[in-house]
């Protein structure tokens, strides 16, 4: 009989279990239980996830426990920086949020020059456009706090520079249930920084994991920046030879450099491999040089392009690469009676001709060379914005080609250079001096000043031994591209050459995808340090498209540019450690605006700042 019993008690206890497991199983119909987490912001330590999941629509952001539905909401305010990238000189950032809604937002043109009206309307436009990519272009949940924005501008200028003053001043406070901000700088690009700042304030209000429709935005409802950048270049440079990249990447890459305060984009469109560039003057360029009929950027695309890259603050810089890397595109000087334009097109075997196939080296010994040039210059200087910046490319010259080719031989011997390095190095500064004389001469056609300043690889021809010899500092801003440990761009610097810093083995994003390169992923583009002297106009990051197409190109790019961005921007002290949850943030921001960034870390890692380093 005993036995009995303790068999009825178990069985009871069975039951009870079952009843408790099936109470906590089936959820009472008021609240509806899904992964979905809260965030508190820890000192040192970042926003953490919660233990455990939360009742949907019970989620308030708590001000008293700085409880946030969602990471992102979260980083937005916690930590010295909160979700600002690159970091400013200063902020002061309240951890307490106020919804709003677009609908809501005023931007009042305080004291604003006319000549910046124009401009600075559609940067307010872009901005208007950024906030609601928080919420994937529809923000659902309305709230009727005002939000108003009263920029001030100092300047009339509008040309973008490396003399241009980018500095702003932002300042955000809540008053009597409306929302101030004031954006002051001297000029509208300095401006055009501070809106968006105050873009990378707000956040969407809504849980994560929710799949409900309902998506708000919240503001911080303080805050206080001084922000200016530490180098004049920011630049970015995009490969379009080796693959057509569509105009429609192109501007979305740019959209990443304005999240990211970059301001130089250098297009390197033309190579060996194609000439999509269009020219109205020369429009065998295309149709010889186009992998395609539609693989062409028409004159109008590019006009439309540059004023893209003006309302994000970005100038664009056209590479047409010269005298070596041009092959397709200009092999057609012999169907038109002008003789050979370029030299080793497409030739075999190319490991004695060029660096990489197809080859194409210019032809200086053709006197008609210079007469196409100067067309293409003319239309290159009249769709540049002026003060025109051009990039006259000037690297991996290789003698065997010339050397091939008794066209130039002769011209050589009737010259008097040997055909040995010292005299290609003659024929090479030739070719660019000549070069250069009729970029200036087209810019004074256009009413532009003459003898401003050019961009030139480094190369054979810039050794620190060579260089005084053949350029003229004044006219010149040298690209270094070698290693980090070279130290040609120190021995550049200290000769008075202006330079631009552009390590292969660091900023290089192609490296460690072909051959013995090694890939550099976020901490170590981070990491990397440009010396600090007047000398030194700042930096580029480099995307060579020869294993990148439209495919893959943002996960290529992003969210690792962003880390050389900001290097060039602040210049921090700190490590990539203390920057990773702020460029966690600026990824779900990229991912909002419609770039593929790539993944930082695990998911887990992810919703718990600094546990995964």
């Amino acid at each position: 009989m005993a036995g009995n019993s303790w068999m009825l008690l178990a069985v009871l206890a069975i039951h009870l279990v079952q009843c408790k497991v099936e109470k906590v199983i089936e959820d009472p119909a008021s609240v509806v239980y899904k992964p979905s987490w809260m965030y508190k912001c820890m000192v040192n330590e970042g926003c953490q996830r919660t233990e455990h999941p939360q009742p949907l629509g019970n989620a308030e952001t708590n001000a008293t426990s700085h409880l946030y539905q969602n990471v992102n909401l979260c980083r937005t305010v916690c930590g010295r920086f909160g979700g600002l990238w690159p970091r400013p000189v200063s902020a002061t950032l309240s951890t307490q949020t106020v919804k709003i809604h677009p609908q809501y937002l005023r931007y009042d043109l305080v004291d604003v020059p006319v000549e910046t009206r124009e401009l600075l309307a559609q940067m307010t436009q872009v901005t208007s456009e950024n906030i609601m990519a928080e919420c994937g272009g529809n923000v659902t949940e309305l709230v009727t706090t005002p939000v108003v924005v009263y920029l001030t501008v100092k300047s009339d200028v509008i040309a973008l520079t490396w003399d241009t003053n980018e500095e702003y001043f932002l300042d955000v406070q809540t008053k009597d249930g409306t929302v101030v901000v004031k954006i002051m700088a001297e000029t509208v690009y300095g401006v055009r920084h501070g809106l968006e700042s105050f873009t990378q304030l707000i956040s969407a209000d809504k849980p994560d994991y929710s799949d409900s429709s309902i998506c708000g935005l919240r503001i911080v409802s303080g805050a206080k920046i001084r922000d200016r950048p530490v180098y004049k270049h920011r630049g970015f440079v995009l490969d379009t030879s080796r693959h057509f990249i569509p105009m429609k990447d192109i501007k979305r890459t740019m959209d990443g450099m304005a999240a990211t305060k970059m301001n130089v984009f250098h297009w390197h469109v033309t190579d060996s491999h194609s000439f999509p560039l269009e020219s109205s003057r020369v429009p065998q360029f295309t149709r010889y040089g186009a992998y395609s009929a539609s693989e062409i950027y028409t004159v109008e695309e590019v006009r439309q392009l540059i004023k893209y890259a003006q309302i994000r603050g970005i100038r664009v810089v056209i590479e047409i690469d010269a005298p070596a890397h041009s092959g397709n595109g200009w092999q057609w000087g012999k169907d038109y009676g002008f003789g050979d334009l370029a030299v080793c097109v497409n030739s075999e075997p190319w490991r004695r001709l060029c660096i990489q196939p197809p080859c194409g080296q210019l032809n200086p010994a053709n006197p008609v060379l210079y007469r196409v040039l100067r067309s293409l210059y003319r239309d290159i200087v009249g769709v540049l914005p002026k003060p025109a910046l051009f990039h006259m490319g000037g690297d991996e010259v290789f003698f065997g080609c010339w050397n091939s080719s008794q066209d130039i031989t002769s011209y050589m011997a009737n010259k008097g250079f040997e055909t040995n390095t010292e005299g290609f190095m003659r024929l090479w500064a030739e070719f660019q001096a000549k070069a250069l004389q009729l970029w200036d001469e087209e810019l004074v056609a256009e009413g532009a000043e003459a003898n401003q300043p050019v961009m030139i690889w480094s190369s054979e021809l810039t050794q620190a031994h060579r260089i005084k010899k053949y350029l003229n500092k004044d006219r010149y801003v040298i690209e270094v591209w070698e290693p980090e440990s070279s130290p040609l761009l120190n021995q550049l610097m200290r000769l008075g050459y202006r330079v631009v810093s552009i390590p292969k083995d660091v900023w290089y994003l192609d490296h460690g995808f072909w051959g013995q390169t090694k890939y550099s992923n976020w901490r170590r583009m981070y990491s990397y340090m440009l010396p600090r002297d007047p000398n030194v106009l700042g930096g580029e990051i480099a995307m060579w498209t020869e294993y990148v197409d439209t495919e893959v190109l943002d996960t290529r790019v992003w969210p690792r540019a962003a880390a050389a961005a900001e290097r060039l921007w602040a210049d921090p002290s700190a490590g990539a450690q203390a920057a990773e949850a702020r460029l966690q943030r600026l990824r779900a921001r990229l991912r909002a605006r419609g770039l593929r960034a790539d993944a930082l870390a695990p998911a887990w890692c992810e919703q718990h700042d600094a546990r995964c380093i």
